[in-house]
């Protein structure tokens, strides 16, 4: 019932704000993530990837004190605990068909420089938070350790492939990039956006 409720709610989304790009979409699910789990919006991005045949939303949401006083899941939480206020993002999966992903081809920059993952800046929640294929209806979740080199009181990009998103404490934002993938095809923003409400979010709150 809940989860055909939550459809219900993408669909008068997607009738409010048609043919959205992919930027405002991406916004309009990170408000979504936030009202529905009490997040700060300044602590949370989303980024919805579509490379060849691979579609898939990665969600983004810095671990400090205001996290563990939302209302994430209590086994979330305590995968989280040891993280707060250690410079780390909890990362979510969540396919929107079939698709394969890499952790390790997250990427992130500031100014010129440019940041990558080792597998040992990469924690596992779920035990497939690892380079696979992953079905639609499923969400993984990692912690992803940052770079000491990343200034996190000004904003960065998290890169995935050809597609980035902005990521602030601090809401500053950044000046627009050109995106390959900007316009998202009506139907790809109605499956984006009831993965993220049918899936993503229960997943995050325990539903």
């Amino acid at each position: 019932m809940r989860k055909g409720l939550f459809a219900l709610v993408g669909f008068l989304l997607l009738l409010a704000v048609p043919a959205l790009g992919q930027s405002a979409l991406e916004e309009l699910a990170k408000q979504q993530i936030a009202q529905k789990t009490g997040l700060d919006p300044n602590l949370l991005a989303t980024l919805f990837v579509t490379e060849g045949e691979n579609q898939f939303i990665l969600a983004f949401v810095y671990i400090n004190e205001k996290t563990m006083q939302s209302q994430l899941k209590p086994e979330l939480k305590q995968a989280i605990a040891p993280y707060v206020n250690k410079r780390a993002l909890l990362t979510l999966l969540a396919p929107a068909k079939a698709s394969v992903f890499d952790p390790l081809r997250i990427q992130f920059s500031q100014y010129l420089a440019r940041f990558l993952l080792s597998e040992q800046t990469i924690v596992k929640i779920t035990p497939d938070f690892q380079a696979g294929r992953f079905e639609s209806g499923t969400v993984s979740a990692g912690i992803l350790l940052l770079n000491d080199g990343l200034d996190l009181n000004k904003p960065f990009r998290i890169h995935y492939g050809q597609q980035s998103t902005v990521f602030s404490l601090t809401g500053e934002t950044l000046p627009a990039q050109p995106n390959p993938f900007a316009s998202l095809l009506l139907l790809l923003q109605f499956i984006f956006l009831n993965i993220l409400l049918l899936f993503l979010i229960p997943f995050l709150l325990g539903l």
